[in-house]
């Protein structure tokens, strides 16, 4: 693990430097994209929509966070606004964004660019997650379960599930699924919905893994709730245009 970075006088956080840098890549890649599915109107729109999604996504991923962690935040509402890049979480965010963007293109009536947006996001994310994941192995976040397998990190006194590791092999075989299907003539929407429910899967299945997991009342892990969600809502899309289609 290398929690942290010294560059000369500077001494950084791993995983805060590469998810700043996973986000500058991830909005750049954004607008690229955009403009190679949809040329210069299309980018245009992604580059007005992208610092309000992004607004929505680091609101998101403080307010998830900090509701999770009710206790100490009680105790400290200041926390909700502190520059603490530690305390955010993805679900939070990936809601969060995507109501911010589709508000924003719901205001200035820019409806039409909410499918092609999202597909174009779809592809950029991928990205993002996975240098965000780097990130999270170096600092050793994303605490995994103890384990005997070959592949274990020793962590905290144990042989862990390297589960940093897994959600970037993830986000690859996103990244490898979702540009296939690019290739193909499919309709508006189909790359987001896709996405949904591979990060769905990979939520449902990843979690389980963590000891560190937001957990509700119950002890249910909120990450593997909305991964299910995500899956459900991808394929209850898929029905839709099935049924509609003549």
């Amino acid at each position: 693990m290398l929690p942290i970075i010294e560059l000369g006088p500077l001494n950084l956080g791993s995983g805060a430097l590469l998810l700043v840098i996973a986000i500058f890549v991830g909005h750049a890649r954004f607008e690229r994209v955009a403009r190679q599915r949809g040329g210069e109107s299309l980018e245009r729109r992604a580059s007005r929509c992208a610092p309000f999604a992004l607004a929505g996504a680091a609101i998101g991923a403080r307010l998830w966070y900090g509701l999770f962690n009710w206790d100490m935040y009680r105790q400290s509402p200041g926390l909700f606004l502190a520059l603490r890049l530690g305390d955010l979480a993805w679900p939070g965010a990936l809601i969060g964004g995507a109501l911010a963007g589709y508000a924003y293109l719901r205001l200035r009536r820019m409806d039409d660019a909410a499918a092609p947006l999202a597909d174009a996001a779809a592809l950029a994310l991928p990205l993002a997650q996975m240098i965000a994941s780097l990130g999270l192995l170096l600092s050793g976040e994303a605490l995994g379960a103890p384990t005997d397998l070959p592949w274990a990190v020793s962590l905290f006194g144990a042989l862990r599930h390297p589960v940093a590791l897994y959600y970037f092999l993830a986000a690859l075989a996103t990244w490898g699924a979702l540009a296939w299907v690019a290739r193909l003539a499919a309709q508006p929407g189909t790359l987001a919905m896709a996405y949904l429910a591979l990060q769905g899967s990979a939520m449902l299945l990843l979690e389980a893994l963590r000891v560190d997991s937001l957990v509700a009342s119950g002890g249910v892990r909120v990450a593997q709730i909305i991964g299910l969600a995500m899956i459900l809502t991808a394929l209850w899309w898929k029905r839709t245009q099935t049924t509609s289609t003549p």
